[in-house]
């Protein structure tokens, strides 16, 4: 039976080439480069002369439908915000999807946010405030983004399916006492993964995109607050909250934020425990 995942042993140079000469005349490749920091998907970063590329190859079955969700999810959400998302390609080879995606200037959030002074958190946060607040009052249909219903659309089905496959039994006790339980009444369109690595500043320290929605799809407005507060210094948390009342004009659940940093925290130190033991 043939696999719909790619191993690290594969002739990746290959299929870059084709992919992009599919795509693009006259193209010369100048330096393929492997990203080795990749968990759920083998990654490459891919220098031409039409521009630099990064190429994102699932290793597993259950990543491989994550694949097909994030073009998907990305392709909706292009052009319904006021700020600049990732436009993917999907591409097959031997009947497995993987993704393609132009480099988007920018520096992760991640790698500056404690560089970063009092005025600068506050415009960051703010933001970042109206990037949630804009997604999670978009109208929408789930039949037009997604057309393969392939993988767990809400949030919580999702990761439902990658704490059962990717970790333990032991780490995983946390979710059957603790989970995120939205009512389908509060849905609406969540990132799903708005941790500081997703985010890019320009050298303004302006957002200069959101990336990587590969969890993107129905959930409860508090997954996203949460999950940047929780992966963001402290002094960040009262700047995201105080930002995004303002955009929504009344207060958030303080409980409720605290709540889902805490389940956040424990799916990300179960996932890296079940990584570390591989």
């Amino acid at each position: 039976m043939a696999k719909n995942f790619f191993t690290v042993d594969e002739n990746f140079n290959k299929i870059i080439e084709e992919t992009l000469n599919d795509e693009y005349e006259n193209l010369e490749i100048q330096k393929i480069i492997n990203i080795p920091t990749g968990w759920t998907n083998i990654v490459y970063e891919v220098h031409t002369n039409k521009g630099d590329f990064f190429f994102r190859f699932p290793r597993d079955q259950f990543w491989e439908r994550t694949i097909v969700k994030d073009y998907q999810f990305s392709k909706y959400i292009n052009g319904k915000t006021n700020f600049k998302t990732v436009q993917l390609m999907l591409k097959e080879n031997k009947n497995r999807h993987f993704s393609v995606h132009k480099k988007i200037e920018g520096i992760p959030l991640a790698e500056k946010m404690d560089r970063l002074n009092s005025e600068e958190i506050k415009k960051v946060c703010m933001q970042i405030a109206q990037f949630m607040y804009e997604i999670h009052n978009l109208e929408f249909k789930p039949e037009e983004i997604f057309s393969v219903n392939n993988i767990g659309l809400n949030l919580q089905d999702f990761i439902n399916e990658l704490l059962y496959l990717h970790v333990s039994d032991e780490d995983v006790k946390f979710w059957e006492k603790e989970n995120f339980k939205s009512k389908s009444e509060n849905y609406c369109l969540v990132h799903g993964d708005l941790n500081s690595s997703n985010i890019l500043l320009d050298e303004n320290n302006n957002i200069s995109a959101i990336i990587d929605f590969g969890f993107g799809g129905f959930g409860n407005k508090y997954y996203d607050i949460s999950r940047i507060i929780g992966r963001c210094p402290q002094n960040y948390k009262e700047e995201i909250v105080n930002s995004y009342e303002y955009f929504e004009k009344y207060n958030l659940n303080k409980e409720e934020v605290d709540k889902n940093i805490r389940i956040w925290n424990n799916i990300d130190n179960g996932y890296i425990n079940y990584m570390n033991g591989r």
